[in-house]
């Protein structure tokens, strides 16, 4: 199976090329605010580089939320207009599971992800596996724990928690795994996971 992936739910920012279910190139770097300029030079590149279409392609995957309200429009933006221009199916991915991927610890932990000021996308996990809805909440120590987060050196010491970082290639490993359960032709249907609204001002 042949499929892009795409990584802009947080700072990371980048996307990943699986051919014959195979990783063959992972560009992406962790920048905040490139997004926008810098994710369509991405996969041109990466598609370029192997001389590939995108109707050659068996889908489209893309980190789906939660995250930066903006990462996650320009990516779901991204990704749609690949998978309307090639008649392909979409892979929405959950980020948070995207950050458990290399997550190898048994029993009962938390993921967060920095949204802003205090407050943390959470999620319960066991052994690997959603254990819980996920919420938006002011960072709890004694309740997020133990706890692996990414972007968190705002609110917490580094040593207060294990990172877990996203990545295109995690989203496309996932997305490769899941494909029958995720992949959706109806794009009109699909949309980032914000988790709360989004407040200007």
């Amino acid at each position: 199976m042949n499929i892009l992936a795409i990584e802009s739910a947080s700072t990371i920012c980048g996307a990943a090329l699986f051919l014959n279910n195979e990783l063959v190139e992972l560009d992406e770097i962790n920048q905040p605010r490139v997004h926008g300029e810098r994710l369509p030079l991405v996969v041109h590149n990466l598609l370029s580089n192997h001389s590939i279409d995108v109707a050659d392609l068996d889908g489209i995957a893309v980190s789906s939320g939660p995250g930066s309200y903006t990462g996650l429009r320009i990516g779901m933006s991204l990704a749609k207009g690949l998978a309307m221009a090639g008649n392909l199916p979409l892979i929405p991915v959950p980020t948070l599971e995207v950050m458990n991927k290399g997550i190898t610890k048994e029993g009962v932990y938390w993921i967060l992800l920095h949204s802003h000021k205090n407050m943390v996308f959470a999620q319960q996990f066991n052994s690997g596996k959603p254990d819980s809805e996920i919420e938006c909440e002011t960072l709890d120590p004694k309740k997020y724990f133990p706890r692996f987060g990414f972007n968190l050196d705002s609110i917490c010491k580094p040593g207060d928690y294990e990172i877990a970082p996203m990545s295109a290639q995690n989203v496309g490993e996932l997305a490769l795994k899941n494909f029958d359960k995720w992949a959706n032709s109806e794009l009109s249907h699909i949309i980032p996971n914000y988790v709360t609204s989004f407040n200007v001002g």
